[in-house]
């Protein structure tokens, strides 16, 4: 690369008294016209030469837009029409490319492209609704990676389901291996009635070594056949599925390993929804596999709405840890994990001070303690920590016993250090330790400081916590 970056330097350095128009020379708007012609011609020479040096073999061209030209595919002006014809120009091995433009658009018929030269790579160049497009009018269209195709990349293109059920949007070839599906966008037409039945298809064995990464499957309402899965994967070792998104309905599972387990697969830092923004979600997991595959399941968001947290990812035999799970709408807190709070200071005003608000369910606080933070000062009394239900009085709980503040100093720290009667002792002392751990059951409410009298100073209070059940906020007061 640092090589590359100085021949484009050399270039743009010989080519400027070629190109260049002396701003001495010319009026002021002549010149910068003239600056801005020459700029544009050489960032265009810098673009053709970073085309041919980033490549180990040659560099073809494909525009559904092209006219005039031979369609010989080596410009953009004699541009190929199709992928496929883009294909028939390159040399399995050689490491060709092939460059799909912006806005490109194909219509798929019947094998719309068979890719099955190895170290193929086709890139498509727009972003967004400028992206290469490949809309499917038949369920039975498909674009093949083939058994041949070892090697092949898919980079950037937008695969569109136009009617009800079609098959597959990338059929990767059993024996295929070393395959990449990259930054491509899988989505359909018409809501409720098109959709993909499997997105992308790994078809059959030995398929090894592939990589599927930063996609986006941007699926719907299901209807008519229904999606079954985005990937859908048989005996494929070495698999990586990394950093894609998917939403939508799903009969199986947006990871679905139908048949056939497969070996040390990685699936990590994909965001998984079963159903889609605004509707309601499936009862589907995000990913289901064989039970005897193996491999790495890690840090994926996935949001369903299953039984528990466990049966959003049905994985047998893989390692499973670091993946976080949601059902609901909105900031909820997630069930089991510990999340802290600092409430910054409240003063020693001899009333009750709100410190936590709980609501839509129950928590465990597992550590609560108070630094002082604002020298005590006058004669402020006790201090303990209760909850005031917002079911009822009944409810009420008192988490501690009194805890004296005469005498503290500025740094101390308030403890909860032995049970007493079913609720904890504190002290204050200038020890920094947080007491013994707690668990203490909080309902929802609103949890206080309270005070037996009238004094200054103020206390910061840090709460840790989980939550017991979905749907549960808690808030600083």
């Amino acid at each position: 690369m640092k090589r590359l970056f100085i021949i484009c330097l050399a270039i743009l350095l010989l080519c400027a008294p070629a190109y260049g128009t002396k701003i001495a020379d010319a009026d002021d708007s002549t010149a910068i016209a003239a600056v801005k012609v020459d700029t544009e011609a050489l960032i265009v020479l810098t673009g053709d030469v970073l085309a041919t040096n980033k490549v180990a073999g040659d560099v073809f061209y494909v525009d559904s837009g092209s006219s005039g030209g031979s369609g010989s595919g080596t410009s953009w002006t004699n541009a190929a029409l199709t992928i496929e014809a883009g294909l028939t120009l390159c040399t399995a091995g050689a490491g060709d490319w092939i460059m799909v433009s912006p806005v490109h658009a194909e219509t798929a018929t019947t094998g719309t492209a068979d890719l099955d030269k190895t170290d193929v790579t086709v890139w498509g160049l727009g972003n967004g609704t400028r992206m290469a497009t490949i809309s499917y009018d038949t369920s039975t269209d498909t674009f093949i990676i083939g058994a041949t195709g070892d090697g092949t990349k898919v980079h950037g293109i937008k695969f569109i389901a136009a009617v009800t059920a079609v098959a597959n949007a990338i059929v990767v070839e059993a024996g295929c291996t070393d395959f990449v599906i990259e930054d491509c966008v899988f989505e359909n037409v018409t809501s409720t009635t098109d959709e993909f039945i499997d997105a992308i298809l790994v078809s059959g064995t030995a398929s090894d070594r592939g990589i599927i990464r930063n996609n986006r499957f941007l699926g719907d309402v299901g209807a008519n056949a229904g999606p079954q899965s985005s990937i859908n994967f048989v005996d494929c070792d070495y698999l990586q599925i990394i950093g894609n998104e998917f939403s939508g309905d799903i009969g199986d599972a947006h990871i679905f390993n139908e048949t056939t387990a497969s070996n040390y697969i990685t699936i990590k830092d994909n965001i998984i929804m079963c159903g889609f923004i605004g509707g309601n979600l499936d009862t589907t997991p995000g990913i289901s596999l064989v039970s005897t595959t193996t491999g790495w399941i890690v840090d994926n968001i996935i949001v369903t709405n299953v039984v528990s947290e466990q049966a959003a990812i049905v994985a047998a035999d893989c390692y499973v840890f670091g993946n976080r799970y949601r059902e609901l709408q909105g900031n909820t807190l997630e069930v089991g994990r510990i999340y802290t709070l600092i409430k910054d200071e409240t003063v020693m005003t001899g009333a009750t001070d709100n410190l936590f608000t709980v609501a839509g369910g129950a928590i465990e606080i597992v550590s609560m303690f108070g630094q002082i933070n604002t020298v005590i000062g006058g004669a402020p009394g006790d201090v303990s920590i209760n909850v005031v239900a917002t079911i009822g009085t009944t409810h009420n709980a008192d988490f501690s016993v009194d805890v004296t503040l005469t005498d503290t100093q500025l740094g101390d720290v308030v403890t909860f250090i032995t049970i007493s009667g079913g609720e904890n002792a504190g002290d204050a002392t200038a020890n920094e330790n947080a007491g013994i751990p707690l668990s203490w059951f909080c309902p929802a409410g609103i949890i206080q400081q309270t005070l037996t009298s009238t004094g200054t100073g103020g206390i910061k209070w840090y709460m840790s916590f989980r939550a017991l059940e979905e749907g549960v906020t808690v808030v600083v007061q």
